[in-house]
């Protein structure tokens, strides 16, 4: 290589800024070991030799059983790196984890925009953060794999819509618990069990969080809203929810119990006078019970009443004219009656009636309008009434058709 080449390279090597050897990102974190579900604080500084410009970008990792978050606004300040003055922006992250031992969070990805002075053009630049390694240790006490919450303090309340008391099948109560705990982000919070007796069926909603700062900390609220459906008549009980958590202060397993719920529930009334709706009979069904009672007028004998009601029954049974209430209710796109009526129906058909396969995606769709997010108002059922007659017709050619498959679950 001649002189002339290696007196440019050496111009250029001395000519770069020293600060292109600064790293422009930086992780720090504080502790090595922590206990399953803490609050684990970690911090990425970024460096520049001028001002910065816009906001930063990370690209968080997904890591199994953990939640990853950034907390607030970056904190600026300066530092010296080979007697240079830099701008340092630090940013805070959280880590919730409930994977118990040594836990590997992978490399974060920042891009941000500085200049390399005050004035001069902004450039944008893309780094990688160290990724870490942190022992996460699971309280003595407590079962192996089973969800942990660490909080100095969780307190624990419910709201009940309609309040708990007698009611009949078919009846709705929303149950609402909140959730409030110190340092904690609200979705590391633990959901509502989802175990209910028989006769009873659950519905999960949506969980809403709302976390607050206060002096510093923050103050994690999960808001989560269950609806029970009353499918059997009897004594119906919830058990009592029993919320634990680890009280890292203090080293001790703390927790609050929301109270056990008794239902009272009455088989549903039975309207033996609704006129068919829906489904035409034939005029001369009408004609006999009008001779019937014509003739009871006249003679006066309690054998031919007691003929009389036999014989309505035969014509009028319940579960016919819950059938009719039922396609009257889509006809008329009523959704909430169309519900009511189905869920009576179904309580006269005794435990061995399960729905065909259409008639049962069709009662899915009424109850995703009513307890899911689907508006009610938008509910039509003349897709349910023609399903529900199909399946009336079905069962009287081939009565096995009672033995076909279970309705599907509402949230799977």
């Amino acid at each position: 290589m001649s002189r002339r080449v290696l007196r440019i390279v050496a111009a250029v090597c001395f000519a770069l800024p020293i600060y292109a050897e600064v790293a422009p990102s930086a992780l720090r974190l504080p502790v090595e070991e922590a206990w399953l579900g803490e609050r684990v604080s970690f911090y990425i500084e970024l460096r520049s030799p001028g001002s910065f410009s816009g906001s930063a970008s990370f690209d968080l990792p997904e890591v199994p059983g953990s939640v990853l978050t950034k907390i607030g606004n970056p904190v600026v300040g300066s530092a010296k790196y080979e007697g240079e003055s830099w701008f340092i922006q630090t940013h805070e992250f959280a880590l919730f984890s409930q994977q118990e031992g040594i836990l590997q969070v992978p490399p974060i990805n920042v891009r941000f925009s500085r200049r390399e002075d005050f004035t001069g053009p902004v450039s944008e630049v893309q780094a990688q953060s160290p990724g870490f390694k942190i022992n996460l240790k699971r309280p003595a006490g407590t079962d192996s794999g089973s969800f942990l919450v660490t909080t100095e303090s969780l307190k624990v309340s419910e709201v009940w819509d309609p309040q708990p008391g007698p009611a009949s099948v078919g009846a709705v109560f929303k149950r609402t618990v909140i959730q409030r705990a110190s340092g904690m982000l609200g979705m590391a919070l633990a959901p509502v069990p989802e175990t209910v007796p028989n006769g009873i069926r659950l519905y999960s909603g949506k969980a809403e969080t709302n976390d607050k700062v206060s002096r510093g900390d923050f103050i994690g609220e999960r808001r989560e809203t269950v609806t029970y459906l009353m499918q059997s008549a009897g004594t119906l009980q919830l058990p009592e929810l029993t919320y634990v958590w680890w009280n890292p202060k203090s080293e001790t397993l703390e927790s609050t119990i929301l109270p056990a719920v008794v239902f009272e529930i009455a088989a549903p009334p039975v309207d033996k006078d609704v006129p068919e709706a829906g489904v035409s009979n034939p005029y001369w069904i009408w004609i006999i019970p009008t001779l019937l009672v014509a003739a009871l007028i006249v003679w006066q004998k309690q054998g031919l009443a007691a003929s009389i009601r036999k014989a309505w029954k035969r014509l009028n049974p319940p579960s016919a004219v819950a059938a009719r209430k039922l396609i009257r209710a889509c006809n008329a796109n009523q959704v909430t009656t169309a519900a009511a009526s189905w869920n009576l129906w179904l309580n006269l058909q005794g435990f061995s009636y399960q729905a065909p396969s259409e008639l049962a995606s069709e009662i899915l769709e009424l109850q995703r309008h009513i307890y899911g997010d689907a508006p009610t108002e938008q509910w039509r059922g003349d897709a349910l009434s023609r399903a529900f007659k199909a399946a009336l017709k079905v069962s009287k050619l081939h009565p096995s058709v009672y033995k076909c498959q279970v309705l599907p679950q509402l949230n799977n």
